[in-house]
Order: C-alpha cells, then structure tokens, then sequence
C-alpha cells in the first residue's frame, strides 16, 4: 500500500493557508510559508518524525523538477524581449550567481560556522530541487539546504518587491532578474500575482540560469 497521508495533508493544509489569505492578519505572508508553520505544529502536536512525514510526502519533490521546467515554456514566446536585453540579463546572472555564493563564504567564515554548514547554504537562491542536488554533491546537508532555500525564497516573496521599491528601482527586466535570481521559484510566484509579464518571464529565466551558474561554481569550489 502506498504511504500518501503527508502528501494528503500537505495538500488540504494549503487550501487552507490560501483561505487564511483572506484576511488582513495573515494577507501579506505566503500560503507557503502559512503551510509550513501549520505542519511543523501538527508534527509536533501528534508526535510524528519528520523522516516518516518526509517519506510520505515525497510526491511533491518528484514534482518540482517538472514544475520548474514547466515556467521555461513562456521563455519561448518571449525571445525577442530576452535578445534585445542579452547582455545586461546574463551578465546580471553571472554577478548574481557569484554573489550568492561568495556572500555565504565570507558570513560563514566571519561567524565561524562549520564548513558542511556553509557548504549547505552555499545553494540558498537556487530552486529546490537544483539546491538539495548541489548539496549532495559537494558534502552539504541536504535537510538543511531545502529548508534555507525555502527560507531564502519566502523572504524574496514577501519583501523582493518592498525593497527594490526602496532603492528606486522601475525596470521591469532588473525587478524580475532581481527576485528570479536571489529568490529562486517562490520570488517569481510574487511576480505572477502581481500580474507582471516582463518580470515572469526575466525572473524565470534568471531561476533557471542562476540554477545552472551556481551548480558549476560550486562543484567547481567544492
């Protein structure tokens, strides 16, 4: 028999952090982040390892990969605004690529954390499945990689648009690469409800990408 009871729950626990949405309290935080808060306190409430719950949950991270190659597809019908803008978006990718990585290193290093730790957050902007992937492979602990690239994503979700807002910054091509590449899938979601074409599709893009440039410079130093 297959075991699908967090699978189940996870599903029923975010329709309703999408209802819990509706009200002024909860409106400005991420049904995800809602989703997980709810079923870290159901583990906890009834006692339940989250090994077990992990492994009866699995279906959404066999998902992820389909679902990321899944934004690329608008990426196609939008050829012409990523070729009139290919040199300031991919070298933006490439800075923020290095940035993220490089960034780690030296907090890391300042507050003396442990290298397997710095190495598993090294990912922290990158997509679920590319992070736990790079993790894997170069040492790190991939528990904790997905759950700083959650965290890193629900912060660009909620706060990407505030702050390049506070630095004055109007383009809809730098806001999207911006949030794609700092805040992976979760920042791009931001873009989608927010009912902005450019930014979907560059911050798409920058998801992907960055995925790709973080994997080579991280096997690379590691």
């Amino acid at each position: 028999m297959i075991n699908l009871w967090g699978f189940i729950i996870t599903f029923f626990i975010y329709e309703l952090a999408k209802r819990l949405k509706q009200y002024k309290l909860l409106s400005k935080i991420p049904p995800m982040m809602t989703t997980g808060i709810i079923v870290i306190l159901f583990l906890k409430l009834l006692n339940i390892e989250y090994q077990e719950y992990n492994e009866s949950a699995y279906l959404y991270t066999l998902l992820l990969g389909p679902a990321t190659i899944a934004l690329a597809f608008p990426l196609v019908e939008n050829i012409e605004l990523l070729t009139k803008n290919k040199r300031a978006i991919y070298f933006g990718f490439i800075i923020a690529a290095l940035t993220a990585v490089i960034t780690t290193i030296i907090v890391g290093t300042i507050f003396h954390s442990d290298k397997q730790i710095i190495i598993s957050l090294m990912p922290k902007s990158v997509t679920t499945p590319i992070a736990v992937e790079i993790s894997k492979a170069i040492g790190g602990i991939p528990e904790l990689t997905a759950c700083i690239v959650v965290v890193t994503g629900i912060y660009g979700a909620v706060f990407g648009h505030k702050l390049l807002k506070l630095i004055h910054i109007k383009s809809d091509i730098a806001k999207g690469l911006a949030i794609g590449a700092s805040s992976h899938v979760l920042g791009t979601s931001s873009c989608i409800e927010k009912n902005r074409p450019k930014q979907v599709v560059i911050s798409t893009l920058a998801l992907i990408i960055t995925g790709i440039l973080t994997t080579v410079i991280c096997i690379v130093c590691f």
